[in-house]
């Protein structure tokens, strides 16, 4: 089956196949921001409409959607090459990006590789509309999003997700992970070598619009480790941001971002979570954002989840990003939807030092929600209230942690130890707090 990482020779065979292939001396093969495939051949004599009908039909047969259906070529009149103004605008173009290849029964093939760039995060107006209503997640009739984000990298976002994430399956919860962090992926190497990762995230976001035949499970992971896993546990599974080689960057530079006014990705990820959620039937689906203010990290945080745990410290800069982003949910929250502020990594309350820390931490997430989050029109809370959006959670430092772990053995009796060590750490009290807290907002 075609897709990205074949599409270019997949085309090349394309064109050898063609029985007019001869009249032909170079062919470029052009890949738009989409994915999608064009020609631009330079041929010797005039190709007429017939010829190139014939190998339209070959492309589209062979390339299905990830063909543009376009090919540009030379014209000719009376035998002498026509400049026509269009064909010299793509020629100097293509000319100016494209790069040699390979030659194939003496046709020069070409590659010019066509992106943009991303823009904005996110438009603050529009309200917050969940991928399904909050009733159908409260109810169990469709899963519960929630999205982990932090402002700042390093932060122990991807760590607190795998320990809610365990949390979840030790109450027989079947939990569904999203590597969303397409330009920072970190999510699969705790669960999985990286030889096990074939395609994620990143790689259905470009295929699934240009086949529809395109099979959700060719995307997920299911985590088996017999080291990491308990008899009485649910089911969890994970999608990949995809396999970093030789194509990612390639694919990465093809998410439109351009096109967030149109609500293309948005739309997009809204169609993975609900084929997810018909083909796994996961109680949760826990996604894992992109720091700082990006495309992706906006739509997973403020557009399409039932609730976000937002995850910093007591840095300024922390607090800079932390408050701008309660004040972008602000402006489009619903009741329903639900924030839970952590202080991460922080010292653990054993100290008066730690203990004015962790006041400092209150004082500021409390300040942050009165002036941008609470609504005048309701009671507001104080400072000490239980379980509301300003009340923190806490995730004491631990070495263990911060030094790298992988949550899959390799068979071994230490690599098992290892493994179930870890564990015991991520389904300890601070992570069990942030997901009762996380269970609560659904009523559990």
């Amino acid at each position: 089956m075609v897709d990205f990482n074949n599409t270019l020779e997949s085309a090349v065979k394309s064109v050898l196949k063609w029985e007019e292939k001869q009249i032909i001396t170079e062919a470029t093969i052009i890949r738009d921001v989409q994915g999608k495939v064009s020609l631009f051949l330079e041929n010797e004599q005039e190709l007429t409409k017939n010829y190139i009908t014939k190998l339209k039909e070959i492309l589209q047969d062979d390339l299905k959607g990830f063909f543009s259906g376009r090919i540009f070529c030379q014209k000719y009149k009376n035998g002498q090459k026509v400049e026509e103004p269009r064909i010299k605008i793509i020629k100097s173009i293509i000319e100016e990006s494209r790069e040699e290849w390979k030659t194939e029964d003496g046709i020069d093939f070409y590659i010019c590789e066509r992106s943009i760039a991303k823009k904005a995060w996110v438009n603050a107006t529009q309200d917050i509309k969940p991928v399904w209503s909050y009733q159908e997640a409260e109810d169990s009739n469709k899963a519960k999003v929630v999205t982990f984000y932090s402002f700042k990298g390093g932060m122990g976002r991807t760590t607190a997700l795998a320990g809610i994430a365990l949390n979840l399956i030790e109450q027989n919860k079947n939990i569904m992970m999203i590597d969303m962090d397409i330009e920072a992926p970190g999510l699969s190497t705790l669960f999985f070598d990286d030889i096990v990762v074939k395609k994620g995230l990143l790689d259905y976001l470009i295929e699934r619009p240009l086949n529809e035949q395109c099979d959700i499970h060719n995307y997920v992971l299911e985590v088996t480790d017999p080291a990491l896993l308990k008899e009485n546990d649910g089911n969890l599974y994970l999608m990949p941001a995809g396999k970093v080689d030789e194509t990612y960057l390639q694919k990465l530079a093809r998410i439109d971002y351009q096109d967030n006014r149109e609500n293309n990705l948005k739309d997009s990820i809204k169609k993975l979570l609900e084929e997810l959620d018909n083909t796994y039937h996961p109680d949760y689906i826990l996604i894992d954002a992109r720091a700082g203010f990006h495309d992706m990290g906006g739509i997973a945080v403020a557009q399409i989840p039932h609730g976000a745990v937002l995850i910093g410290n007591g840095s300024k800069q922390s607090w800079d990003g932390m408050t701008q982003v309660i004040r972008t949910i602000a402006k489009g929250n619903t009741e329903e939807f639900s924030i839970m502020i952590v202080d991460s990594m922080c010292e653990r309350a054993t100290s008066e030092k730690a203990i004015e820390q962790r006041k400092k931490f209150l004082n500021m997430a409390y300040t942050v929600c009165m002036e941008n989050y609470y609504n005048e029109d309701q009671v507001m809370p104080g400072i000490d209230a239980e379980g509301v959006e300003h009340q923190p959670e806490y995730i004491p430092y631990d070495s263990e942690l911060m030094q790298g772990f992988e949550l899959f053995s390799d068979g071994y009796n230490d690599s098992e130890i290892r493994v179930q060590a870890y564990r015991d750490l991520l389904t300890g009290s601070a992570y069990k707090d942030i997901t009762k807290r996380i269970q609560s907002w659904f009523g559990e």
